[in-house]
């Protein structure tokens, strides 16, 4: 098999480059065989790193993919919907098996990049449920798979609520006042300016990605900051697992379409250490926010905000059952199964 993607790094602190590295590091290690090239980044998990241009009209591409003569599995981050979808188109002018191509975030689609995407033959691979029904719509229904996938759930476990207690004091947090924590870029489309609502009585935690600080919206971080409550760490984490498990409550307010992958990783790594999703019904959210421990945003009030957070503290449910079937490791077995590499 031949992988090809620009979401490979050595940093993965982003959506899409936590899905592209756990899944490309998976798939190698179960096929030992597979190839994989990356282009804009480098990483220690390539075979080969190419300087290809937005039309991939490269001579060292087009001569691995027909000397290997491989399925290909195209991994894009997220862009215009138009670009990767002539990019997948290319691909199949080279291969002489079908591609694949994983799409981990639905955006706009005209028709011209749909006619591209259908005439290319190519499988598509898709994080959420919304996702398979939107390429149905237009693709034949057999070309289009739906995977559960997004969280390391041996990295991501529950701990007791002492060990909670000792991971706030090396954070820096009041041992025995609740976090409310959300991760993720910090700017108005991922909606995050909602955390200036939460209730002063708890401690709010904000997570940003080290690789999009370029990205955040100075005016929204003043006024985070401003706030006595609220603490931004944009500093890589290694141990990321440990913010998830000092949390009390997971907050996911995001609701634009495009500012955040189709399976919001973070509230599945919250989650997976049995921490409750206070969340809004993006993407796969919709198809977990009925579960134990989920509770569903339907207004950004802050009194249906704070009465969600009351709520959440105070049950006990347990949410790590519900995203077990999300496991890497599961979704390694079904997409290979799948694709029939």
């Amino acid at each position: 098999m031949l992988i090809l993607s620009n979401g490979l790094t050595n940093k993965a602190d982003e959506g899409f480059l936590k899905v592209a590295n756990s899944l490309v590091k998976r798939i190698k290690n179960s096929n030992p065989d597979t190839f994989v090239i990356s282009y804009e980044r480098s990483s220690e998990i390539a075979d080969c790193y190419l300087n290809l241009n937005k039309l991939f009209l490269n001579k060292e591409l087009i001569s691995e993919i027909r000397k290997k003569s491989e399925p290909i599995l195209y991994i894009p981050f997220p862009a215009k919907s138009i670009a990767a979808a002539l990019r997948i188109f290319i691909l199949s002018l080279y291969s002489k098996k079908r591609v694949n191509a994983l799409l981990v975030m639905m955006g706009d689609m005209n028709r011209f990049a749909k006619a591209l995407i259908k005439l290319s033959g190519a499988n598509i691979f898709v994080l959420s449920k919304s996702a398979e029904d939107f390429y149905k719509s237009f693709m034949p229904r057999q070309r289009v798979f739906y995977i559960k996938a997004g969280v390391d759930t041996q990295k991501f476990v529950p701990i007791d609520e002492q060990k909670a207690k000792e991971l706030k004091v090396k954070y820096g947090f009041e041992p025995t006042k609740p976090v409310v924590l959300h991760v993720g870029h910090l700017k108005y489309g991922r909606n995050v300016n909602q955390l200036l609502k939460i209730d002063e009585k708890y401690q709010v935690l904000l997570v940003t990605s080290t690789l999009t600080q370029n990205e955040q919206d100075a005016e929204l971080k003043r006024q985070l900051l401003s706030c006595s409550n609220i603490k931004i760490i944009d500093s890589f984490i290694e141990t990321i697992e440990e913010i998830y498990q000092l949390a009390d409550v997971y907050f996911f307010p995001t609701v634009e379409k495009g500012n955040c992958i189709d399976v919001p990783l973070s509230c599945l790594e919250a989650a997976s250490c049995n921490k409750p999703v206070i969340t809004t019904d993006y993407g796969e959210m919709n198809e977990l926010a009925e579960n134990p421990g989920f509770y569903l945003l339907k207004s950004f009030d802050k009194d249906e905000i704070d009465r969600l957070t009351e709520k959440a503290l105070n049950e006990k449910q347990n949410t790590r059952k519900s995203v077990l079937a999300y496991d890497w490791d599961n979704a390694v077995l079904s997409f290979v199964d799948k694709c029939k590499f």
